[in-house]
C-alpha cells in the first residue's frame, strides 16, 4: 500500500488557497501540461538525482513532479497543504505502481522536518501561491543538507510588465494566486536566502487564453472578468503582458532555477 506515515496540521491560513485546489484536484490531475511540461524535464535533468539520496517536493499537487523524483531517488516526500491534491498524487502513484513516497500535510512555511534531513528539495508551479517566498526559501535551506540543492520552476512575471497587470490577471483567474516574480527577482531572492546559484534557464510557452485559464471555464465568473480585464486594457499594458488578443494568445515566461546549500 502506498504509504502516508504523517499527517501535519500547519495548513496554510489561506481560505482561497484550500478552495481552489480542492475543488480542482481531479483536473489538475488531468492537466497534460503539469504531467509532462518541458520545465518537469529540464528540473530533474539538472537536478541529477542519486539513487541514494531523499528528496522532497514541496507544494506537491497531484503529484507529477514527486513521481518524476521517485524514480531517480531513495525516497521522496510529497508534501502539499491540500489534502484532496495529496489524494489524488496517491491514487497517481498507486496506478504507476511506486511505493517509495511519503504523503505529508503541511505549509511550506513551517516544514516539520529536522535541519539537514533532504538532499533534494523541489517546488514546481507553486511558489506564485506563496505569500513570503522568503521564509519559504529559509525553511527550504534549513531542512537540505549541506550540499544539498533547491530546484524552483514556476511562472515569471514580464520584465516588462511595469503595471504589474499579469499578476492582476492571475489572482482574477485564481484568487489563491500571491505573486509571480520576474526573473532576476528569483535570482536574487535564492542568494539572500544563503543559496549559490548553479544555473538558470529561462523559457517561454503560447498559451490560447482558453488554456491559460484552465481549470477555470471561460464561461465562469472569474473567466468573464477576467477576458473582461483584457478587454479593457491599453495595447501598451497587453504588449508589455504578452498578450495577443487579436490571436488571442498569452505568452506565459517560465524559470528553472537550480542552487546548492553551501
Amino acid at each position: 500500500m502506498v504509504k502516508s506515515i504523517y499527517h501535519i496540521s500547519y495548513l496554510l491560513n489561506m481560505s482561497d488557497f484550500r478552495d481552489f485546489f480542492s475543488k480542482n484536484a481531479e483536473n489538475y490531475s488531468r492537466s497534460i501540461s503539469h504531467k509532462s511540461g518541458s520545465d518537469l524535464n529540464e528540473l530533474i535533468e539538472r537536478l541529477n538525482p542519486g539513487k541514494d539520496q531523499t528528496a522532497i517536493d514541496l507544494a506537491a499537487g497531484t503529484g507529477f513532479t514527486t513521481l518524476a523524483l521517485s524514480k531517480r531517488v531513495a525516497r521522496v516526500v510529497a508534501f502539499d497543504g491540500t489534502e484532496e491534491m495529496l489524494d489524488e498524487a496517491k491514487k497517481i502513484s498507486a496506478k504507476e505502481g511506486i511505493f517509495n513516497i511519503d504523503f505529508v500535510l503541511g505549509n511550506v512555511e513551517s516544514i516539520p522536518f529536522p535541519d539537514s534531513s533532504f538532499d533534494i528539495a523541489t517546488c514546481r508551479r507553486a511558489a506564485h501561491h506563496f505569500t513570503d517566498k522568503a521564509k519559504f526559501l529559509a525553511e527550504v535551506f534549513r531542512i537540505l543538507k549541506p550540499g544539498g540543492k533547491i530546484g524552483i520552476a514556476d511562472m515569471t512575471r514580464p520584465e516588462t510588465d511595469d503595471l504589474d497587470f499579469f499578476n492582476e490577471l492571475e489572482k482574477i483567474r485564481d484568487a489563491s494566486h500571491a505573486s509571480a516574480e520576474t526573473a532576476p527577482a528569483w535570482k536574487s531572492l535564492v542568494e539572500k536566502a544563503g543559496f549559490s546559484l548553479l544555473e538558470v534557464v529561462e523559457m517561454n510557452e503560447e498559451f490560447p487564453l482558453e488554456k491559460w485559464l484552465y481549470p477555470v471555464k471561460p464561461d465562469t465568473p472569474q473567466g468573464q472578468k477576467a477576458y473582461d480585464a483584457m478587454a479593457k486594457a491599453s495595447e501598451d499594458t497587453l504588449r508589455r503582458t504578452k498578450i495577443d488578443m487579436e490571436k488571442r494568445i498569452l505568452t506565459k515566461g517560465r524559470i528553472v532555477l537550480i542552487a546548492s546549500k553551501p
